[in-house]
């Protein structure tokens, strides 16, 4: 059977007689027929189960590339009749795709309008300064503006099955790392500035700033390629796009970003005549901090771990599924018409299961309709089998799927319960010992196998996350304690994240009805902010250690770090929640997700790590922070 056929959902009001809806139903599908591009039409005249008294579908299958469906879905649009009494609509995972693509679209246009004109105005806060302010954000447009065409170009050519969820993960990837890898280039640029010549400043924020982009680039790339691991291609595809959209951001600015700054630099020189820089009110303000911190720094510790521990709890709860229709608006004609369809055709509590059996050859043997017979009673004779229905067998234009047979089966369980997802996987296993070949399908079997993908690749993606982001950061610090203690304050940042989207979505304070979590959200905000968060991690640990190299005193190195970075790592953080926070508002339910995940990481990495368990850790560490064996300590 063709995949992910089109449904059209017929309704009609109580003034619309029997008769008259069955009429409707059989011209509508005989001017779809004859459209190019349709394979078969199952009517529900002709196949009753799916027929309601006051509701109708029919499956429309098409045989064209996934690229060309949308001019189908346009084709069928314009042929379906519009009557009074009788409501027309249409549904199914092509439909709802489409619609998802043109929200997500929405969401992209929101964030534009919102997001970065916001991190403009922190920008321009920030450096006091227009054309400082005004870089990073042209920076950022360029990043994500060449992703989206090299994408586009990539699909194109190679005929690549890409994710509607690459149109809320570029931008926000793009967005999020290019301003803030700019911003730190260009404040360390403003700040040698004021030191020296251009050239020397250019040199000095190259091997400084420079170098924690490279090392905070690699940290991120580390955490996507391990998103690739799960075999799906929503998975594979959004983790391309946002690698190629990383790599783009960090090459704007290692080479774009330096190259402008010294062009404009003789202007900037003018500019920054009698400025003070850096600000020395942030400095005092950081450097005091540090030095409370330090004073208690058990205490500050312990508070620290509460707060986090508050959020860490309710993460314990989190219940992810397999996202479908209902998480479009609820005025989305797609959604529309799949409500109609679980309200008409589907129980509440009862996952419907499809059964495919075909012959080893070309025909079932008497053995085989015997070995058929027997695995069909045993279903039948367990206890939370509503019902198994054989169907009639569909027969399409290249007359496939003559020697199959069908079976409907009904199970006690909701689609997506852990309970279902157990009969479905015992159902395959025993399957694959009988002699015949056995095709399970339909929603259950779909989360099913999702699940299940997730779940056996997340081993792998976590070990390699974690083991990449310890090299980048052994090689960068050539410390033992400090990669270990990065590491885990980003673990502890992504599960602290994981307990907020479980208050917001899960507990229903997002203002809709409370769900659960979508299953690639999760994915994803761990696979993006493990390296996202790191800048921070990576920008404040290497300031501490110049300091430390340079004084030898772990107090000093404390205070420095965060004198000299506090208000740079609060500037950054806030542009990138001003960037991924306007996802949080956005149509669809995923990118709401996502876009809080993310948001709410960054805020609780500058806040409630950065500020209190960080410093009070390295202040309890001593030197062993950045103890080392003597073969890995640099020449």
């Amino acid at each position: 059977m063709p995949e992910d056929p089109v449904i059209v959902v017929f309704q009609r009001q109580p003034t619309v007689s029997h008769a008259r809806f069955s009429e409707i139903i059989d011209d509508t599908l005989k001017r779809l027929a004859v459209l190019d591009g349709v394979a078969f039409v199952q009517s529900p005249l002709k196949h009753r189960e799916q027929m309601a008294k006051d509701a109708a579908y029919a499956l429309i299958g098409t045989d064209e590339p996934l690229g060309e469906r949308k001019n189908l879905l346009n084709r069928i649009r314009d042929r379906l009749p519009h009557l009074e009494g009788i409501t027309i609509q249409l549904t199914g995972k092509t439909v709802v795709q489409e619609d998802v693509n043109q929200a997500s679209m929405h969401d992209f246009k929101r964030a534009e309008r919102f997001g970065i004109p916001l991190a403009f105005l922190i920008l321009l806060l920030s450096f006091g300064g227009f054309w400082y302010a005004l870089l990073p954000v042209l920076m950022g447009l360029l990043s994500v503006s060449t992703a989206m065409g090299f994408i586009a170009m990539l699909g194109t050519a190679f005929d690549l099955e890409l994710s509607n969820f690459i149109l809320n993960v570029i931008p926000m990837t793009g967005l999020a790392l290019c301003l803030d890898f700019a911003f730190i280039m260009t404040n360390r640029f403003r700040e040698e500035l004021g030191r020296g010549h251009p050239e020397k400043a250019l040199q000095v924020t190259l091997r400084t700033s420079g170098r924690a982009v490279y090392v905070s680039s690699a940290c991120v790339l580390g955490g996507l390629v391990a998103v690739a691991f799960i075999p799906m291609p929503m998975f594979r595809s959004a983790s391309l796009c946002a690698i190629i959209v990383v790599i783009l951001s960090a090459a704007v600015n290692l080479s774009l970003v330096p190259a402008l700054l010294r062009f404009i630099s003789p202007w900037l020189v003018r500019k920054q005549a009698g400025q003070a820089f850096p600000d020395d009110r942030s400095r005092r303000f950081w450097a005091l901090w540090a030095e409370r911190v330090m004073r208690r720094p058990g205490r500050v510790l312990l508070a620290g771990c509460c707060l986090m521990m508050l959020l860490l709890f309710p993460a314990l709860r989190m219940t992810t599924a397999v996202p479908d229709a209902r998480s479009l608006p609820p005025e989305t004609e797609s959604r529309k018409a799949d409500e109609a369809i679980r309200t008409y055709f589907r129980q509440d509590g009862v996952s419907e299961v499809l059964l495919a059996m075909q012959p080893s050859g070309k025909g079932f043997t008497p053995e085989e309709r015997k070995e058929a017979a027997a695995w069909i009673k045993r279903i039948q004779n367990d206890v939370s089998v509503i019902g198994i229905k054989p169907l009639p067998v569909p027969v399409f234009k290249d007359n496939s799927y003559l020697n199959t047979v069908f079976y409907r089966i009904s199970y006690m369980g909701e689609p997506g319960s852990a309970e279902v997802h157990t009969w479905l996987r015992s159902l395959e296993k025993e399957a694959g010992q009988s002699g015949i070949r056995v095709l399970l399908g339909g929603e259950a079997k779909s989360r099913q196998e999702v699940i299940d993908a997730i779940a056996g690749a997340l081993p792998r993606m976590l070990t390699f996350i974690v083991i990449t982001n310890m090299l980048v950061l052994f090689a960068a610090f050539r410390s033992v304690l400090i990669p270990v203690k990065a590491v885990v304050m980003n673990l502890l940042t992504i599960a602290a994240s994981f307990g907020v989207l479980v208050i917001v979505f899960q507990s229903g304070l997002a203002g809709s009805s409370p769900g659960e979590i979508a299953v690639m959200v999760p994915v994803f905000v761990f696979g993006l902010v493990f390296g996202v968060s790191m800048d921070y991690g990576v920008f404040l640990l290497s300031r501490m250690s110049e300091a430390f190299r340079e004084t030898g005193q772990v107090d000093a190195a404390i205070q420095e770090g965060l004198a000299s970075t506090g208000k740079l790592i609060t500037a950054a953080a806030a542009i990138l929640i001003a960037v991924t926070l306007p996802f949080a508002f956005g149509e669809v339910e995923g990118v709401r997700q996502l876009g809080t995940g993310i948001a709410s990481a960054v805020w609780i990495d500058v806040t409630l790590l950065r500020l209190l368990v960080v410093p009070s850790l390295m202040k309890l560490l001593g030197k062993y922070n950045w103890w080392a064996p003597r073969w890995f300590r640099p020449l």
